[in-house]
């Protein structure tokens, strides 16, 4: 067993690559929150890739409403700094203040606000992806009316790694409330 934290897509790719090589199995991990129960891998000839290093907002647009991050950002520390911007990602897991975007996405998390605003599938507009050949793939846009074929990104929401490792999301975004109730 080996544990790794790349920082780049480049490095998940060299990753994959050499694992593909070596006969590895690879286990995809944000935070480990595992609240669902899906972070304990069988750990023989495992590479885990530890997506916590990855953990940057790249681009905030506040006026179409999207947000691009890296996969290891945790939930709350995004909606932190989104609030600046008079906006939310208003996916609510019960760990949002350990869980990371990209664990939400691969367990297509939902949370308390799930009434409202509806599960993870619902804010996630494009992925970028290395799969298990290597290579790196994206899909969806920046935009909810997106016409580019089979809608992969709902695909992968939900899939908990199994399909690809997620090194971006792009994220549809909500104007905050205007008031909040409770404490």
């Amino acid at each position: 067993m080996a544990v790794v934290q790349p920082v780049s897509v480049d490095e998940v790719v060299k990753v994959v690559k050499l694992a593909i090589d070596h006969g590895f199995k690879i286990v995809p991990v944000g935070s480990s929150t595992s609240l669902s129960g899906n972070a304990t891998p069988k750990l023989e000839n495992t590479v885990i890739v530890s997506l916590e290093r990855m953990n940057s907002i790249i681009e905030v647009s506040d006026i179409d409403w999207y947000a691009r991050v890296q996969p290891g950002i945790k939930v709350d520390e995004l909606n932190l700094e989104l609030m600046s911007y008079g906006l939310q990602w208003p996916v609510d897991p019960a760990s949002s203040k350990t869980a990371t975007v990209g664990g939400v996405i691969s367990n297509g998390g939902g949370g308390m606000r799930g009434a409202k605003y509806g599960p993870a599938s619902h804010w996630v507009l494009g992925l970028e992806a290395v799969i298990g050949t290597g290579d790196v793939i994206r899909v969806g846009c920046r935009t909810v009316k997106c016409r580019e074929g089979y809608n992969l990104v709902q695909v992968f929401i939900g899939s908990e790694g199994t399909l690809g490792i997620v090194t971006e999301a792009t994220l549809r975004l909500a104007p905050l409330p205007e008031s909040f109730v409770g404490g």
